[in-house]
């Protein structure tokens, strides 16, 4: 299980940080609240705050991290069933993994489509980052080629249904589970943090993050990771403070893996 701590080393900030975070970059726009920028109704009603944020934080190069390059290498070595993603850049794939083999909890960037419901025309992400950062072509929101409908990401945004597919897989993956690694998350947004009360009794879980789990926004983040039971608190339960990069790194060097981590081959999109 993963979350937006394991990208910000590809230059995605994550949502929560004071400084860096998408939460601190939307002031200068006039929402009624900072979370409409991600809101569906909202989108369908104005997706150009939505676009306007996307061009600004889109690094130019997008390019896999140690993290998605250690999901590879436990894949290559049959260690890994399955990643599950809250992150929408779609670096799982670009770090080596196929799409069976990641559930993209809240979407991703790889895919869009035409919202009118009578063309629904389909574009992969090198055509919209390329319609995204023409602004001047289409007054700052991707347009349908056909029908000039307004292009969305294929993503999961706030009051909408998570995909079918991470519903069905959860039984089957979790109860298969003999070790549980969770990375970069806070584990503050449901129903994505329930999945760690998922595995068998006395199945290892590891923790790594730069803060314990549940420790955002106050007393609502405590809160949530209580409601969620994720203390990792069990005898078998493993916290790993620190970025995620270098824990992995640690981790490959202690098991000898740090050459096959390092000749792992990935993807950059421009």
């Amino acid at each position: 299980m993963c979350g937006a701590g394991i990208s910000t080393a590809a230059g995605i900030p994550d949502f929560r940080s004071p400084s860096a975070g998408l939460y601190f970059k939307l002031k200068k726009y006039d929402l009624p609240y900072p979370e409409a920028v991600f809101d569906g109704d909202y989108f369908r009603q104005n997706p150009l705050p939505f676009y306007s944020l996307c061009r600004e934080l889109y690094p130019e190069v997008l390019t896999p991290t140690t993290t998605h390059k250690f999901f590879t290498l436990l894949r290559d070595k049959h260690l890994l069933r399955r990643v599950y993603t809250q992150n929408i850049d779609a670096l799982e794939i670009l770090g080596g993994l196929n799409k069976k083999e990641v559930i993209e909890a809240h979407g991703s960037f790889q895919r869009s489509y035409c919202t009118s419901q009578k063309c629904g025309k389909e574009y992969d992400l090198q055509w919209l980052k390329k319609e995204m950062f023409t602004p001047e072509k289409n007054d700052g929101v991707p347009k349908c080629e056909d029908c000039q409908s307004v292009v969305r990401p294929d993503i999961v945004l706030f009051g909408e249904q998570l995909p079918s597919r991470f519903h069905s897989s959860i039984s089957s993956d979790f109860s298969a589970c003999d070790l549980l690694i969770v990375l970069g998350t806070s584990l503050a947004v449901s129903p994505f943090n329930t999945l760690v009360g998922r595995t068998k009794p006395g199945v290892p879980r590891v923790y790594i993050n730069k803060t314990k789990p549940g420790k955002v926004e106050g007393i609502v983040g405590w809160m949530l990771a209580l409601s969620a039971n994720v203390d990792f608190s069990r005898d078998e339960d493993l916290f790993l403070q620190g970025f995620c990069d270098d824990i992995v790194a640690d981790i490959c060097s202690a098991a000898g893996m740090s050459e096959e981590l390092e000749n792992i081959q990935v993807q950059s999109m421009k």
